[in-house]
């Protein structure tokens, strides 16, 4: 066993258990390491995948203005101010790195955003304020999942599973981690994995029933923009029949291809599809021209 699994995770607290008896959520299951965060979805600057990417790039903006400072400084007015100057970007790093997370040691205590627990129902999330958020699976009207696999300088360096569910109103609550999955032994990756196969589980049985009933009764089920019928899938650009479906793929970098005879092509990451695995679940059966291209 890795030592990312010997990182003890708390029993339910009082809060918890609260959380999820008033929610329903019924027996108590287990606990999972894995990082969750609670957003609103209309507030652009608060979406994970938004903070994500966003942090990175300021960070770099800023060392390279120190760092650019430093130089012109040395240039105009000589070492005694450049290298003064010069040290300002390196401790800028030196807090980031310092501030980062860090891989959960043996015995030590995990924050309460590292862990998350599962009822019969569905998850109780604890909060850092003592309290906690309940995830009824009843309460969940979509899932949209994000799996992807990074590179530094052309080198893997980990897969982030990432499933954002929207929970009602104008909150999302997005669990998931990061793995290394050519280095850590597959019990180090266990309970990340577990989680997201839950997550797909819950997703394809709370979703999958209804929308077949939808299309067996004559009506359309929309999936964001996408919208699915028997005669043919309806794209913004157009709709068109199943049999003037010409491709229709699911690359291995996630990424959803249709292309049909009149509607033109249409692609979008399957991160940006909600309940993906219901919908490519009824694409494989209305298209035979569906194909997956996993890694």
């Amino acid at each position: 066993m890795g030592e990312s699994d010997r990182v003890t995770v708390p029993p339910p607290s009082e809060a918890a258990t609260d959380a999820a008896r008033e929610a329903g959520l019924g027996v108590y299951l287990r606990a999972f390491r894995a990082r969750h965060r609670e957003s609103d979805p209309s507030d652009p600057s608060d979406r994970p995948d938004r903070a994500r990417g966003a942090r990175p790039l300021v960070v770099l903006l800023l060392a390279g203005a120190c760092l650019g400072t430093a130089v012109l400084g040395t240039r105009l007015v000589g070492q005694g101010l450049g290298i003064p100057l010069l040290l300002l970007p390196f401790g800028i790093f030196a807090v980031l790195l310092w501030r980062a997370p860090r891989p959960a040691r043996a015995g030590s205590a995990l924050r309460p955003a590292e862990y998350v627990y599962l009822y019969e129902r569905g998850l109780v999330c604890p909060g850092t304020d003592g309290g906690a958020r309940a995830v009824p699976w009843r309460a969940v009207t979509a899932m949209r999942q994000d799996v992807t696999r990074t590179s530094v300088d052309g080198g893997y360096t980990g897969t982030r599973y990432a499933y954002r569910l929207s929970v009602g109103g104008s909150r999302e609550v997005t669990v998931g981690g990061f793995l290394d999955e050519e280095t850590a032994a597959p019990s180090d990756g266990s309970q990340v994995r577990e989680l997201a196969q839950i997550v797909l589980d819950e997703t394809v049985r709370r979703a999958l029933a209804p929308a077949v009933a939808a299309l067996e009764a004559g009506e359309r089920v929309a999936f964001g923009e996408v919208v699915l019928d028997g005669a043919g899938i309806g794209l913004p650009s157009g709709t068109a029949p199943w049999e003037r479906v010409r491709r229709c793929e699911w690359r291995g970098d996630g990424l959803v291809v249709v292309r049909t005879a009149g509607a033109g092509r249409w692609a979008r990451e399957s991160r940006e599809i909600p309940d993906f695995p219901v919908f490519w679940a009824l694409v494989k059966e209305l298209c035979p021209q569906a194909r997956e291209f996993r890694r």
